[in-house]
């Protein structure tokens, strides 16, 4: 099938089609490959190492996905596009669900900066603790300590995660903010943290995404023991309107580098959160409505 009636078959947009033109120009093997998977086809098992081989070979983000799909680094290289990119990292940033994750973070930050307000305006005798869990070098609370908080001795933050690397940038990215003594940087898995004290605001984003409901009532069941009462927990999880607006771009997270996800629906977040043990606040998402974010309240 050629690339354009294939494109006008499922609607897809420009992107696709320049993805595909690229491709095309650059192997027309490759192209030929993606389209029959797509279309599910047969293909032996050497044209799908083939085609795998070359998203490795050809695009860093495919590359991370690969090695571990909930890396940090998948997010991060989103976040900060480099000057100069092979056209299928192009793609990523120019699609919808590229373009979801960014707006993932502006409105996390936003929501971390009132949940924030909100203890601050409750405790009064000693500092309101934050933790950023699983989230890699914890770009959302350097960011919003950075904006508001450089100057305020009533905050502290950890961030845990099992990415040396991540932390370490993290490190940077605080100094670099004003606020590296403000946040402690913890290289361990928090499900095996153990923190010497709790937490009134736990953010627990981009975890869950891979992971069926009952696994993720037993992460958050784990997280509630490390909240102070009256303490928020923040978490998200894509939602199924990634795979309704933006199907091929999940097609090759899934079907060509492995990343698979479960999508959750607003009820089953609600159904989560209740039954590990939180009161149900409110959920948020991005833009494109492709991450939904719940807040909950011990």
């Amino acid at each position: 099938m050629e690339i354009q009636e294939f494109v006008k078959k499922f609607n897809f947009d420009e992107c696709v089609f320049n993805l595909l033109k690229s491709i095309e120009q650059d192997n027309k093997r490759i192209k030929d490959i993606i389209i029959n998977k797509y279309l599910e086809n047969p293909i032996s098992s050497n044209e799908e190492e083939y085609l795998l081989n070359y998203f490795i070979n050809n695009s860093v983000f495919s590359a991370a996905t690969v090695a571990n799909p909930a890396t940090s680094v998948v997010t991060e290289f989103l976040y900060a596009q480099p000057e100069q990119i092979h056209f299928i990292d192009q793609y990523f940033f120019e699609s919808k669900g590229g373009k979801a994750i960014n707006s993932r973070l502006f409105c996390v930050e936003k929501n971390i900066h009132e949940l924030i307000e909100t203890q601050l305006q409750k405790i009064k005798k000693r500092k309101v603790l934050i933790a950023n869990l699983g989230g890699g070098l914890g770009r959302d609370v350097c960011n919003i300590l950075s904006k508001y908080y450089q100057d305020n001795e009533n905050i502290e933050t950890v961030v845990v995660d099992k990415d040396k690397v991540a932390l370490k940038r993290g490190k940077r990215i605080a100094e670099a903010g004003g606020v590296k003594d403000k946040i402690e940087f913890i290289e361990n898995s928090f499900m095996r943290y153990k923190p010497s004290k709790k937490f009134d605001i736990i953010i627990l984003v981009g975890v869950l995404c891979g992971l069926p409901q009952d696994v993720c009532v037993r992460i958050l069941k784990n997280t509630r023991k490390m909240l102070n009462n009256g303490g928020y927990i923040m978490t998200s999880n894509a939602s199924i309107k990634m795979l309704e607006e933006d199907p091929f771009t999940y097609f090759i997270m899934e079907k060509i580098t492995g990343w698979k996800i479960v999508f959750k629906t607003e009820e089953d977040l609600k159904e989560i959160i209740k039954k590990a043990g939180f009161k149900w606040q409110k959920s948020f998402t991005d833009d494109f409505g492709f991450h939904i974010m719940p807040i909950g309240l011990k």
